[in-house]
């Protein structure tokens, strides 16, 4: 089962065996295969964003066409879908912020199985009036829940602040519970973490990204909520940091169990980065009033091998 997401993150994948290949257009459709176009609506491109879904409910290619740009009013949730390829190679258009979206999950939601999500799309979330290409996110921007075997290519994030306030907690990238993940050839401009490795993830790959102003390459923060969390198998190469707060780190919290192993960060390269380097055991120990707390989650089997600049 695929479910993908915006809101509060603004891409969401959970229980994925799912291809992205955001730069690229959705080859043609096979001959005799339904096509669904998304079209404009005089209110509200939700209306009709939903129809072209339920239209090839059960089969066939959603398109949003690269000539077209929609402005969603209302959140998006489309289920039960089955062996259905989404050509997004337009515009959409989140709204700003409203009330009225508190406690929604997501913008955009969709669920099914053998879904693939393909094309040079772009989402523009206007997340600096309300605080794949994807730009000025209000928060992180691609979360990954319960994942296996998913490919993120060619994706283009900037979430850059205009203003006097830092653009904070907008994450390229947050994976958790998840296996098997590529993230590879890619250009992130954010606020935050470069990737944030979160808990029960095993096999990534994160080779060929080049990230500016953020926060890094990392691994955590682990040991939260009184849990045994782990991450393992973790491969980060020929990658670059460019005006970063942090190079590599792996961050753990204080007076929790878990387990981070064999993780390499291999031929970084770092421009104008303040921290090449961070491992840390004890991070926000001070808004946790735990500092003297001497446990923490094991580290294990680091390689840090040609992290220059």
């Amino acid at each position: 089962m695929t479910t993908i997401g915006l809101y509060s993150t603004m891409v969401q994948f959970l229980y994925s065996s799912l291809t992205i290949l955001a730069a690229l257009l959705l080859a043609t459709s096979a001959s005799g295969q339904k096509v669904c176009v998304a079209q404009n609506s005089k209110t509200d491109d939700t209306i009709t964003i939903i129809q072209a879904f339920n239209d090839c409910k059960a089969g066939g290619t959603v398109s949003l066409p690269k000539e077209k740009t929609y402005n969603i009013k209302s959140l998006i949730k489309v289920t039960s879908l089955k062996n259905v390829k989404i050509d997004f190679a337009g515009k959409i258009i989140l709204p700003l912020y409203d009330p009225k979206f508190k406690g929604g999950s997501a913008y955009l939601e969709i669920s099914g199985d053998n879904v693939h999500l393909s094309g040079g799309g772009t989402i523009v979330g206007n997340g600096q009036s309300c605080n794949f290409k994807i730009l000025n996110a209000h928060r992180g921007h691609i979360a990954i829940t319960g994942a296996e075997n998913v490919i993120f290519e060619n994706v283009y994030l900037n979430t850059r602040s205009t203003g006097k306030n830092f653009a904070r907690n907008t994450d390229a990238s947050g994976v958790t519970s998840s296996k098997n993940i590529i993230f590879r050839n890619s250009q992130l401009t954010v606020g935050d973490d470069c990737t944030a490795i979160n808990a029960a993830v095993t096999n990534v790959t994160v080779t060929g990204i080049k990230c500016y102003e953020g926060h890094g390459f990392n691994i955590g923060s682990l040991g939260h909520g009184q849990r045994f969390d782990f991450v393992s198998n973790i491969y980060f190469t020929n990658n670059e940091c460019h005006s970063c707060q942090n190079g590599v780190r792996i961050k753990t919290v204080s007076g929790e169990k878990g387990a981070v192993s064999d993780v390499r960060f291999q031929n970084v390269q770092l421009y104008d980065t303040v921290n090449p380097v961070a491992i840390t055991t004890h991070y926000f120990c001070e808004q946790n009033k735990n500092c003297n707390n001497d446990q923490s989650l094991t580290i294990s089997n680091v390689v840090i091998d040609r992290i220059t600049g």
